[in-house]
């Protein structure tokens, strides 16, 4: 039942007012979704399952909403298996494998076994998700420390260049798992790829693996429709030869959008069912002409021609000998522009016509032309109280521009061209003009739009000519919000993740960016491993903007523990490296001054016995030499004098860290010198000076003392050097 998100959100039963309920929601199909059941797909949104992401950084949040588990029970229809598994995994199993493609209903499987749990627990135990980390594997410390009494799901992600599960460490890892969390009374789902288990599974692990049928389809319908439609004779529906072969082989989630065709056709007005023709031959007519109750034959018909993309209508729409060019392009723009003002969606409709056809736009101020009312009729919709185009049937948008899509490939390129510019003109001639928060909400939606047929198509032109037209304009945060959006939704984040390693490897300084803006959202908090990745392409870029979007991207990689190794690694590969040095600086400077919460140590530097990764010192040598060298603007130097004081700071402060952060500032410095330039030991210099006059006069004998002796080794250094000694290897550290 719908496809696969995690973590997840505490959702909503019946329609709510955004404003009522600050948190966003997760849906029955265990995406993170917002429940506002009332229609079908536009635009590959259905309304049935509106989906909006919300960050939740912190694990112990992540705590499912009771509201959301029971919704679940009261949705799902058991597969054959159900009950065994969960009763084997409850009762001493603790570790379950659910090895099935994404999209096969796994994550609401795992979802009904945890909501099972904590129902039968009487709420004493806690469920949540977790991510599975950066690592090609799945180690017993990914566990919160502190936690008793849980159940997660985990979804393993899928391989790709650069990562692929590390088979053998994983299945080691699969019993010490199953030990931990025995000896925690928790328990833990993995959702897996059939071929990924298979290159991991031997005689020690098979039992983990769930034994679960495929759901029922006409069983998921008759659930889900007897809890949100009671009124509703779901006996009848199912017993209609046309739903019957809709539902026939359907995945969960395309079983789930059927279930909210029903509901919207069972709720719909006359005008907005299909008519059926007494001779037509198309089989599901047939089968419904004898039904008897032609009105319900029509509510039949309306889910069955939905769900076809209202195809043949459509054709016939655009057969009809009177109809023209003009209302195609109107169409079109209402199509492509919903919520936008009647007015605003002529004046574009008239400047598409002329895209399309490569000619001057028509007159449409001529009374001679047709109007708005009449364009609106025209296409099968109406104007709503506001003057916004509301269309007859629901996913008539979706289906237009499917239909165009697929009918007019020639015109494809100059639609998305006329498209990305449509949110940049506000019409003010037409007296209707839109505001600056209207565009803006116009920009996203024509984004999700782009996101929807990219996937749809699996190609990424229609992202592409967004990222190329509002690079560098106001609209451009609004593209990079609905890339991460999609990046993390289950019904396009897979092709999108694909499509973002491309971009990655591109020429292109607009895509280039978006890439590395991305990773440092919520994309990159789901998915360290491939943000990390990407972001090793985009890091020989030579451009600001796009460093400043790595070093945001490098933080946010960083408070994923299980990833900080790797991350530490690339950036000092960075620093070594001259093609990268921009980007080096800025995120090895960024990791330098980055504190834990509530601890004024350098995370670099931190020694505790629950950090999981210490640095080298070459690296943080490394680091510190780029650093050091000579920076470009005043802007870097003040960050680099701040740090500087930051980690002298700590030396004075904690002795036990003296000897290692002065050893490391010494070797930073310890190079030969260029003619004629500031060298980075004097630039150091000059910071351990300052640093050295700024005390309050409370420690000032412990400045002195670092200040002097920090120095005598400098100048030690770089005697060595000129007498033509090997220069010092960093032991003889001040005390």
């Amino acid at each position: 039942m719908g496809e696969d998100f995690s973590p997840w959100q505490p959702p909503v039963v019946e329609e709510r007012r955004s404003d009522e309920h600050p948190q966003l929601n997760v849906g029955p199909d265990g995406s993170g979704v917002q429940s506002t059941f009332s229609g079908n797909l536009v635009l590959g949104e259905m309304n049935g399952v509106k989906v909006v992401n919300e960050v939740q950084a912190a694990l112990e949040h992540l705590n499912a909403d009771d509201d959301y588990l029971n919704l679940t029970l009261q949705l799902f229809a058991p597969p054959e298996g159900f009950d065994s598994t969960y009763a084997k995994w409850r009762d001493g199993a603790r570790l379950l494998t659910i090895a099935r493609q994404p999209g096969t209903g796994r994550t609401v499987i795992a979802h009904a076994m945890l909501a099972t749990l904590r129902r039968q627990s009487r709420q004493q135990v806690k469920v949540g998700a977790l991510h599975f980390g950066g690592g090609e594997t799945f180690p017993v410390d990914r566990l919160p420390a502190k936690h008793r009494r849980w159940a997660y799901v985990v979804e393993v992600p899928p391989d790709e260049e650069g990562f692929r599960l590390h088979s053998r460490l994983f299945r080691m890892t699969l019993t010490q798992l199953a030990a931990e969390l025995e000896r925690r009374e928790s328990w833990l789902i993995f959702l897996i790829s059939p071929e990924q288990w298979a290159g991991c599974v031997d005689e020690d692990v098979k039992d983990m693996e769930a034994e679960i049928g495929a759901a029922v389809p006409a069983d998921m319908v008759r659930k889900a429709l007897r809890f949100r439609e009671p009124e509703l004779d779901v006996t009848r529906w199912l017993e209609a030869k046309p739903i019957q072969r809709m539902l026939d082989g359907r995945p969960p989630a395309e079983v789930l959008e059927i279930v909210e065709l029903i509901r919207s056709a069972h709720r719909a007005n006359p005008d907005q069912l299909v008519a059926i023709k007494a001779d037509d031959k198309d089989p599901d007519y047939a089968d419904l002409s004898d039904g008897g109750d032609r009105w319900f034959a029509r509510r039949v018909q309306t889910v069955v021609e939905a769900k076809r993309n209202w195809r043949k209508p459509l054709l016939e729409w655009h057969r009809k000998q009177e109809r023209t060019s003009v209302q195609r392009s109107f169409l079109l723009a209402a199509a492509a522009l919903p919520g936008a003002p009647g007015s605003y969606v002529y004046a574009l409709a008239s400047k598409l016509e002329g895209t399309l056809s490569g000619q001057d736009q028509p007159g449409l101020a001529a009374l001679d032309a047709p109007g708005i009312i009449e364009l609106v009729d025209a296409v099968e919709a109406d104007l709503s109280d506001n003057d916004t185009v509301v269309f007859r049937h629901d996913g008539w948008d979706d289906a237009a521009l499917h239909y165009f899509w697929t009918d007019r490939p020639f015109s494809r390129a100059a639609f998305m061209a006329w498209l990305a510019d449509a949110p940049t003109d506000t019409h003010g001639k037409t007296f209707d003009s839109v505001s600056s928060d209207q565009l803006q909400e116009l920009a996203a939606r024509i984004a999700r739009f782009a996101v929807h047929w990219a996937v749809r198509q699996e190609r990424p032109e229609p992202l592409g000519k967004l990222a190329d037209t509002w690079h560098d304009s106001k609209l451009w945060p609004v593209f990079v919000a609905a890339l991460d959006e999609a990046a993390t939704q289950s019904s396009t984040h897979r092709y999108i993740h694909t499509m973002l390693l491309k971009w990655a490897k591109r020429k292109d300084l607009a895509l280039w960016r978006a890439v590395a803006e991305v990773c440092g959202l919520e994309f990159g908090r789901r998915h360290t491993g491939k943000a990390l990745r990407r972001l090793r392409h985009v890091a020989v870029v030579a451009d600001e903007e796009i460093a400043k979007a790595v070093e945001r991207s490098v933080i946010t990689l960083w408070d994923d523990t299980s990833v900080r190794e790797t991350l530490f690694e690339t950036v000092i590969a960075w620093c070594k490296n001259v093609d990268t040095a921009a980007v080096a600086y800025r995120a090895f400077s960024a990791l330098a001054a980055k504190t834990d919460e509530n601890n004024d140590i350098p995370t670099l530097l931190a020694r505790r016995d629950d950090v999981c990764f210490t640095p080298s010192p070459d690296g943080l040598t490394a680091g510190w030499t780029v650093l050091l060298s000579p920076q470009a603007s005043k802007e870097a130097e003040s960050v680099v004098h701040a740090t500087v004081h930051q980690w002298l700071d700590v030396a004075m402060w904690r002795s036990d860290l003296r000897d290692e952060v002065l050893g490391l500032l010494r070797k930073a410095v310890d190079h030969p010198e260029q003619p004629g330039v500031v060298s980075p030991r004097e630039h150091l210099r000059h910071y351990v000076f300052t640093w050295h006059e700024s005390g309050d006069g409370s420690d000032t004998a412990e400045r002195e003392r670092i200040y002097l002796n920090l120095t005598k080794l400098f100048d030690g250094d770089f005697s060595r050097r000129l007498r033509g000694e090997d220069p010092a290897d960093g032991t003889d550290h001040a005390a």
